[in-house]
């Protein structure tokens, strides 16, 4: 597959674009695109969300490179289409679908957006750094992909000084606004982990169902049961569990979820959540796998590849958990509201929210927010808003 993000200086870069305007070759993902239906034929094929493009092209003043990429709504989008620029290459969609887009070509490509959830979140999210997915459980299509603070790729789309001057300023922020942090940050999980603590326990046999009181905990947590534990956030509970389960239960069940995956692509490459030690803390999660583990206890325990194209057919279903634990753990996770926040790895505090919503054909879309903020509601806001957008 292409890489995800191509960096250059200016001049190899614009070369690059010149080869890759030949059309002799095709892109290894030139069934998942279609003839333009609108006016490409003067300029690149377009990325599409409901239908309707948010790129364009407009005249670049250069004979050789006739046409410049311009973008609608660029920072809304930029997670999904990525950049595509006369000096530095391409990156997202914009680079796996390169030869389709090209002018030459200008075949349009269809993703599984929806501009009403992507919005919602994108707004929720505000100046705040974050990330938020909506994932179809049924289906494995991504509803919604937003990394905050984002940039806008129109701003160096060119090879003028002022494109030259943007581009620096987005590489250069240490906001990092160009890294796609639902996609490819990967941070601790906090508590939001303790649903697969909890899986492995049912799976196990240690517990039959979520009503039995443990063994574990103090105060209001003591001997309290593991829907009740999760509800108050009860620390104590689930490491006694995860000391009982041990190290290799946890992490055959944390790899029936989907972490470990170092080749999920969907198709913009996404970065493995591992489980290393649940003892000495070593586990990351991005936002997409927290929403693909949401995903499936609200599908029988089945994990449908994600994916962000709408020609793409479904995604590889794989079991990650019985059917039975799935439907032992959905309702519990269905009624928490708040998950205490953790701490990233940086030092700096993460809120995380995990919902459930459903779009107007009924089928159940997991949402995952998360936040870098101290306050437990400032990713509920976001999923909250989601799933307002869905109704």
């Amino acid at each position: 597959m292409p890489s995800i993000i191509k960096r250059s200086l200016v001049v190899p870069g614009l070369l690059a674009l010149l080869a890759g305007c030949s059309g002799d070759v095709d892109s290894p993902n030139e069934s998942k695109v279609k003839p333009s239906s609108s006016a490409s034929v003067g300029g690149y094929g377009d990325i599409l969300v409901d239908g309707k493009p948010v790129t364009g092209s407009k005249p670049s003043g250069n004979k050789k490179i006739p046409y410049q990429r311009t973008y609608a709504d660029g920072e809304l989008y930029a997670p999904v289409t990525g950049y595509r620029s006369l000096a530095w290459g391409t990156a997202g969609l914009e680079s796996i679908y390169e030869n389709s887009l090209t002018y030459r070509k200008g075949d349009d490509v269809e993703t599984t957006i929806s501009p009403e959830v992507q919005r919602a979140a994108f707004e929720a999210l505000g100046e705040l750094r974050g990330a938020a997915v909506a994932l179809n459980a049924e289906t494995g299509e991504l509803l919604a992909v937003v990394s905050t603070p984002s940039y806008d790729p129109a701003a160096f789309s060119g090879y003028s000084s002022k494109d030259q001057e943007a581009w620096m300023k987005a590489t250069g922020d240490k906001k990092k606004p160009m890294l796609n942090r639902a996609l490819r940050e990967a941070t601790a999980p906090g508590e939001t982990f303790d649903i697969v603590i909890a899986a492995t326990a049912l799976d196990h046999g240690l517990y039959d169902t979520l009503d039995e009181p443990t063994d574990g905990g103090s105060g209001e947590c003591a001997s309290a049961t593991i829907r009740a534990a999760l509800a108050r956030s009860c620390d104590e509970v689930f490491a006694k569990l995860a000391t009982d389960l041990g190290e290799e239960r946890l992490r055959k069940t944390a790899e029936g979820f989907g972490f470990g995956d170092d080749e999920l692509n969907v198709p913009i490459r996404v970065a493995e959540s591992r489980y290393g030690s649940y003892r000495d803390g070593a586990i990351t999660v991005t936002p997409l796998q927290l929403a693909r583990v949401t995903a499936a206890l609200a599908n029988r325990g089945l994990m449908v590849g994600p994916h962000l194209i709408a020609e793409d057919e479904e995604g590889q279903v794989a079991q990650s958990v019985p059917a039975a634990t799935a439907g032992l753990l959905l309702p519990a996770v269905r009624e928490k509201k708040e998950w205490a926040p953790t701490d990233a790895g940086d030092g700096t505090p993460s809120s995380w929210s995990l919902a459930y919503a459903q779009t107007e054909k009924g089928d159940t879309v997991a949402l995952a927010v998360r936040v870098a903020a101290s306050n437990a509601d400032a990713a509920a806001r976001v999923t909250a808003a989601m799933t307002e957008a869905l109704s």
